[in-house]
């Protein structure tokens, strides 16, 4: 055993090696190792995004006035100008309706497109299904398809 070791097993804190710095250049209780850090309390970018999103704004609607979080307005005026053919506003709303209702959530209902798409689809289907040991004629989607190649 070395003699390092043997002091520190025996209780001795002023043993110096690699991660045990000496005594007096040890960080003191409570004080920061980056004094110049981050402060506390900062917030991120989403937070501070997300903060200016719910904070109201006053906006004019039929001749009234209505105060609604900048969330809302936006939301608003988005699909608005998706209604005067924005081609862009309105992806982004269709986007959105897609997503908020799942559609793409269920497998099952994934349209493929071509017939060359469906094909390959089928194909690496059947073989999942084998290599899982399922017989190919058990209730899946291959089984109500027409041979048609």
């Amino acid at each position: 055993m070395t003699d390092k070791r043997r002091l520190a097993e025996a209780g001795d804190d002023n043993v110096v090696g690699y991660g045990r710095p000496p005594r007096h250049t040890r960080f003191q209780p409570g004080r920061s190792g980056n004094p110049k850090g981050r402060p506390k309390g900062s917030k991120n970018f989403s937070t501070l995004f997300s903060e200016e999103l719910a904070r109201p704004v006053t906006l004019t609607e039929n001749g009234k006035r209505r105060r609604m979080p900048k969330r809302q307005a936006l939301a608003k005026q988005v699909i608005n100008k998706a209604l005067t053919n924005d081609p862009k506003a309105a992806a982004l709303v269709i986007d959105q309706i897609r997503r908020s209702e799942g559609s793409a959530d269920d497998p099952a209902t994934i349209d493929v497109g071509q017939r060359e798409n469906r094909l390959v689809m089928e194909s690496i289907v059947r073989r999942i299904r084998m290599a899982g040991g399922a017989s190919p004629g058990t209730g899946g989607p291959d089984d109500d398809r027409e041979d048609s190649k």
